[in-house]
């Protein structure tokens, strides 16, 4: 890389750095499993100077290509993050979400980890990306990249707008209309089939449908879970990622520790 990019580091450039040497330590290890006993830090200590010049090498290539879409792609990353969590929650089923409130065929409230709803949406954006003819010319690490930085930067002002102005998102193939209620840090949860509860951030959604019993508009829904719901949340939720196709490995690893 020239002098510019090593004054002015691309930010892409860097989650992919951090995504190549991770792919490099997965590459060591399958290779030499007996050092997966070692910590990352010992690890890391042999797979760099083994792998220094193919991460070199990939990122010189990619900080190139980079720059030359790092404007057309900041220009409409925030438009295109929202329409990906937008598709997100279309694409998704009622009985993915874990049921706060009313019954699992027609729930009141429903709610999923924020880390789960962030990395779909990111993953569905680096697919988006992969269509576009503009950006034919990136390869799957630098599109995932850069989906990787919009997630980073935007995906929580996005949902807190839509929280904020309690905008109706559907959900599923029956349409129901959902609003982002509140973002719960730290909630406590049982993970798939566990014993013993886990602490991770949450995403509440309220039934916003004007249709459903007692026709709450979005923002009585959302009232009324502050005011009841929450009140009387039960003690044996669970989340699973069946629905959603992650493993229980990935959903622990968005888990906070006590």
């Amino acid at each position: 890389m020239g002098p510019i990019s090593v004054l002015f580091p691309n930010p892409a450039v860097k989650i992919l750095e951090e995504r190549l040497w991770d792919d490099a330590r997965k590459r060591y290890l399958t290779k030499l499993p007996s050092d997966r006993k070692n910590d990352v830090s010992a690890v890391m200590r042999k797979v760099r100077p083994e792998y220094k010049d193919t991460v070199a090498a990939a990122l010189k290539e990619a900080d190139h290509r980079l720059r030359v879409k790092w404007g057309e792609f900041k220009h409409g990353m925030t438009k295109e993050l929202r329409t990906a969590l937008i598709t997100v929650f279309r694409m998704s089923e009622l009985d993915w979400y874990s049921v706060e409130a009313g019954q699992p065929s027609s729930p009141d409230v429903i709610s999923v980890p924020y880390e789960l709803l962030k990395y779909v949406t990111g993953s569905l954006l680096a697919q988006t990306l992969r269509k576009g003819i503009d950006f034919e010319s990136l390869d799957n690490g630098m599109l995932e990249a850069l989906a990787g930085y919009a997630v980073g930067e935007k995906f929580q002002k996005i949902l807190h707008d839509m929280r904020y102005k309690c905008e109706p998102v559907e959900i599923g193939d029956r349409h129901s209309r959902f609003v982002v209620a509140e973002i719960i840090r730290r909630d406590a949860y049982f993970l798939d089939d566990e014993n013993h509860h886990s602490l991770i951030d949450m995403v509440i959604l309220a039934h916003a449908d004007p249709s459903s019993s007692g026709g709450h508009a979005p923002r009585l829904s959302v009232r009324r879970w502050f005011h009841e719901g929450k009140k009387n949340r039960k003690n044996d939720r669970r989340f699973t990622g069946d629905g959603w196709e992650i493993e229980f490995e990935k959903l622990k690893s968005w888990s906070i520790s006590d």
